[in-house]
Order: structure tokens, then C-alpha cells, then sequence
């Protein structure tokens, strides 16, 4: 299954990313369909109209760990909303990878896209953090290096570029394919 995380505040976009216009399409519906080529089902975590997360305010952990809670998929091909140039050809390696291992998987030093396998480890692990006193890190990091996650070579950084900034955003138009978007 995919999974689009959407569920950020935007605070230092300054308005909602996944409303964003990338080639006459919102970065929520340029996300959904990218899962959507690789012949994934798709659900989003957050933005209103997606999985409600059991624990607001907890960045992408809390919605990758609600999305596993609530719809119980085999594994998770998990993007952020915020990556305007990503690739199904970029995102085919986690998917690959992942399947054949059954270990989490993502690129080196770039810890979403992710793909994740949902097991009794994964399920353990992301229940301790989420326990009530917990001081364990809410941190995609850190549940790749607790649960021996792979990190494959990137081979093109490019499409990893994601977007927190309207600095960040024009960068990032300026490589769109046709450039004409808002």
C-alpha cells in the first residue's frame, strides 16, 4: 500500500504543501498518483480528509504509525507530500528492495520516501514510542537503525528534494518538467 503523508502544518511553507500546483495537479494528487503507477493502493495521513492520526502533532512516525494501526497493510510505500520532483523510477528500488528483504528501506542520508514492512517488530517498536511517558525518539532515523533498516545509494539527489520553503518551492519549480505551474 502507499501512503501520503500530509498531515504537516505547513508553518514554514507558509500554506498548505499538499495544496501546492505542480503541472495543473495539487502535490496531494501528484503524490497519490505517483504511488497509483506502481500499481499501489493509496492513503493519505492527515490533511482532513485523510487517516486521522491516533497521536497529532508527531511528524511523519505518528502518521506512518497510525496508517499501520488503523488499515493493517502488508507494508507501507511511504512519501512525504513535500517531494515535487520524485519519480516512480526513484521510488521502484524501495519497493524492490523492501519486498525481496522485508526490511525497511530507504535512500542513504534520506529517510523518506520509505518503504516499511508492517510486522509484529514494526508494530512493537512504533507501540513503545507511542506509549504514554515515553521518551523514546519520534524519528523515521532511528526506527530504520532499531529495526536494521538498508540504505540504498542515491543516484539521483535531485529527485529526493523536497519542499518546506516558498524558497524551496521556486527552486524546485524552476526543474518541473514544462515550468508553467503556480
Amino acid at each position: 500500500m502507499g501512503l501520503v503523508l500530509a498531515g504537516g502544518l505547513s508553518s514554514r511553507m507558509g500554506m498548505d504543501k499538499a495544496q501546492l500546483r505542480r503541472c495543473e495537479q495539487t502535490m496531494l494528487a501528484f503524490s497519490r498518483r505517483l504511488l497509483e503507477s506502481l500499481g499501489l493502493e493509496v492513503a493519505v495521513s492527515g490533511g482532513g480528509s485523510g487517516i486521522p492520526d491516533l497521536e497529532p502533532q508527531s511528524g511523519p512516525l505518528g502518521g506512518i504509525y497510525s496508517a499501520l494501526r488503523q488499515l493493517q497493510p502488508c507494508a507501507l510505500l511511504v512519501v512525504p507530500v513535500d517531494m515535487p520532483l520524485l519519480t516512480a523510477d526513484a521510488l521502484r528500488p524501495l519497493l524492490e528492495q523492501g519486498e525481496q528483504c522485508r526490511v525497511p528501506v530507504c535512500y542513504r542520508d534520506c529517510y523518506l520516501p520509505l518503504y516499511l514492512p508492517n510486522s509484529q517488530k514494526v508494530l512493537d517498536y512504533l507501540e513503545a514510542v507511542f506509549a504514554p511517558g515515553s521518551d523514546k525518539p519520534r524519528s523515521v532515523k532511528k526506527l530504520l537503525v532499531a529495526l536494521g533498516g538498508q540504505q540504498l545509494p542515491v543516484t539521483d539527489s535531485q529527485v529526493l528534494i523536497n519542499t518546506n520553503t516558498p524558497e524551496e518551492w521556486q527552486q524546485a519549480r524552476a526543474l518541473f518538467v514544462g515550468g508553467a505551474d503556480q
